[in-house]
């Protein structure tokens, strides 16, 4: 066997409630069926949300805050094989096929039936998961960090004209707040706010450019609340108002066909 299964625990945890820091000497798979919230792992903090899991280190300080009611699996283990690396804590997302909660149900009914080497069936599947995981890691099946950012980044340049939160673009991620905001402009050289301007501010400019919409069209357009906003942080950003960039524009072109 490469890994033994120490425990196995399911269960429904209430809304607004919270699991405070605590460790174990085992690493610990804690499968989040429904709900969502938040756990930080040492000093990192993860969104989770249905059929995500996060994987911990033995004695890594770790909590657990739901925001909605949550049903989760937990089990903890530990591995037995040296041809195996460490296993890196985070949170992942299950395969498409659900491979990770089948094996874990089936674990469950296992423990509930205990049919003759049922504990040697419990380690078995415990195995299965380390490896269904690992292979996952390896083939980039499941989401890295730096997929998740790029995720996000898409999820922007496609959706910029739409009103767009920081919240919204951490939760598709899968971080909290504030870790999204660390690692986007860690990875990007500027925060997902900037990266959302700049790219409204380049539509703005080609629409300026090339089309006749009025200064309140384009200001919709873009995804700007109004126009007064629009200006507002055109002039901040460009240097000048929308109105007076495509006057430029304009004279700039009429002088080039002279």
């Amino acid at each position: 066997m490469l890994a033994q299964m120490d425990f196995i625990f399911h269960g429904m945890r209430e809304a607004d409630s919270y699991m405070p820091i605590h460790r174990h000497r085992c690493y610990e798979l804690v499968y989040y069926v429904s709900g969502a919230g938040s756990t930080r792992l040492g000093e990192v903090d993860y969104r989770y949300k249905p059929n995500t899991y996060t994987l911990i280190p033995p004695g890594m300080p770790h909590d657990e805050r739901r925001i909605e009611e949550t049903e989760v699996i937990y089990i903890g283990f530990s591995t037995e094989s040296r041809e195996l690396p460490p296993l890196q804590q985070g949170l992942f997302q299950d395969h498409p096929d659900r491979a990770l909660l089948s094996l874990l149900h089936n674990m469950r009914g296992e423990m509930q039936e205990k049919h003759v080497y049922f504990a040697q069936k419990l380690n078995l599947r415990t195995s299965e998961i380390v490896i269904e995981h690992l292979r996952s890691v390896t083939t980039g099946e499941l989401n890295r960090p730096d997929d998740n950012l790029l995720y996000a980044r898409t999820f922007m340049d496609e959706n910029f004209n739409q009103k767009i939160t920081v919240e919204e673009l951490a939760d598709i991620a899968g971080y909290s707040y504030h870790h999204f905001r660390h690692l986007f402009k860690k990875k990007f050289g500027v925060s997902p706010v900037h990266y959302l301007m700049s790219k409204r501010l380049e539509k703005a400019r080609s629409l300026l450019r090339h089309t006749e919409l009025s200064i309140t069209s384009i200001a919709m357009e873009c995804g700007f609340s109004n126009d007064a906003q629009f200006c507002t942080i055109f002039k901040r950003e460009i240097g000048e108002t929308p109105r007076t960039f495509r006057q430029n524009w304009y004279r700039s072109t009429l002088r080039s066909l002279v």
